[in-house]
């Protein structure tokens, strides 16, 4: 922690004190705007008629829409010098488009079908804002400080998420529909404008890049370059793929909680906004414990922890319908999913050169979207075969199967302290000195 407190101080680094500043402020903003919506964008799919099909299709279209945008936004910004003016460009054009779903209920036709469709065309902007966004953050902080400036900047950023997602539920019951959602939409945007201007704020440090990164690269070659790296290629292909059986998992119950809480259980909105406060809470929590335990023990660590937890979670959610447990549940799945973010968004550093980061994030990013395109039909497919229960117990499943994979990259002594032996050495992986390279 005194790290970090040199880290922010002026008299010690101002332009990373600076970009601290202005990039939580700027997080705080955006999450308030992010929300006011995305905990009830399912909900809002219901009340405008939409079929258990069509809330599945709301994640898995605009996520094939990701997997196909994603490297050639890597290869648009690695050919950049400057990342900041792509950021502000793209996910200002992002959430602009707030405001046409705000006025999707008052169509005559097809509103569920024209939500999925403007949802889908937002991903294209999110996809390359994203990618930027990713890269940058990489060039502005250093690594070694990297996992605790985040941890603290998530602290920061979830607390607004909590407050936002509580005046959305209050909001959405107390004023009727379609007006509760017009209204949500309109004011998510109008937070949405004013991160963009924080953003414009921070100041992006000036790098040269490699020569050949202003060369066009060929999707096939940039992958290639990665997963051939002598020392961190295979790295990141396990990573990768744990990543994607994980995502798979998620994906195939994407639209099981927006069915089990609104169609099974009958919650209220306000009840469903108090999930997401209670595990907005926890995420701040578990951001900074995590943050500190990626710092002593690797990233890797502190991910599968956080997969083992959210493997078990579906199965355990289902124990009971008591309202106090399900507030318990919520708890825990936002604390561990703070470590679990931190810990994934520091290890495709950790596994990328610096100069590839962007292809790096885009790979990785391509691989769980086209996870969360595929898995919502087979996970429609299941439940109306077999119902809710069965398809809860068959995401764990998938959740669980990914830690396997993970696991390869690890060791007995990440835990104990005593050396184990693999075909080759990950003792540091995810650490501070690995995330140097």
């Amino acid at each position: 922690m005194e790290k970090l407190k040199g880290m922010v101080d002026p008299s010690v680094n101002g332009e990373v004190n600076h970009n601290f500043v202005y990039g939580t402020l700027e997080g705080m903003v955006s999450n308030m705007a992010f929300s006011l919506v995305n905990p009830f964008f399912g909900v809002y799919a219901i009340a405008l008629g939409a079929s258990s099909l069509m809330v599945g299709l709301l994640t898995a279209i605009p996520a094939l829409v990701n997997t196909l945008t994603f490297m050639p936004a890597a290869g648009f910004v690695e050919r950049r010098e400057s990342r900041l003016p792509t950021v502000i460009f793209w996910a200002g054009l992002h959430r602009s488009l707030y405001i046409i779903l705000a006025f999707i209920p008052f169509m005559p036709v097809a509103r569920p079908a024209f939500l999925v469709a403007v949802v889908t065309l937002m991903s294209i902007p999110g996809a390359i804002s994203g990618v930027a966004w990713t890269a940058m953050m990489g060039d502005m902080f250093p690594a070694e400080d990297r996992g605790e400036i985040f941890g603290l900047r998530n602290m920061f950023v979830g607390l607004t998420g909590i407050l936002g997602t509580m005046v959305a539920g209050r909001l959405l019951d107390r004023v009727s529909f379609p007006h509760n959602f017009t209204l949500l939409f309109l004011t998510a945007a109008g937070f949405g404008g004013c991160g963009i201007w924080l953003m414009s704020k921070m100041r992006e440090p000036l790098l040269e890049r490699p020569g050949y990164i202003q060369q066009k690269t060929r999707l096939v070659s940039r992958i290639k370059s990665l997963l051939d790296d002598e020392e961190l290629g295979s790295k990141f292909g396990f990573f990768c793929a744990s990543s994607f059986v994980l995502w798979f998992g998620f994906g195939f119950l994407a639209a099981m909680w927006t069915i089990y809480h609104v169609e099974v259980l009958k919650l209220s909105n306000t009840v469903i906004a108090g999930f997401s406060v209670l595990s907005g809470i926890t995420t701040v929590v578990g951001s900074r414990y995590f943050g500190k335990m990626a710092s002593k023990r690797g990233n890797v660590v502190v991910l599968s922890v956080c997969m083992a937890v959210v493997g078990v979670f579906p199965i355990t959610y289902m124990l009971s319908s008591s309202l106090m447990f399900l507030n318990i549940m919520q708890l825990v799945s936002g604390f561990v999913l703070g470590g679990l973010n931190l810990a994934v968004f520091n290890l495709v550093f950790a596994y990328s050169r610096p100069e590839k980061s962007p292809s790096a994030t885009a790979v990785f990013n391509m691989l769980i979207n086209l996870a969360s395109f595929i898995a919502p039909f087979l996970g429609d497919a299941c439940y109306k075969m077999f119902g809710i229960r069965a398809t809860f117990y068959v995401g764990a499943g998938f959740r669980l199967l990914a830690l396997i994979l993970l696991a390869r990259l690890l060791e007995v002594s990440d835990f104990t302290g005593r050396r184990c032996v693999r075909s080759f050495d990950l003792r540091r992986v995810g650490s501070r000195r690995e995330e140097k390279v």
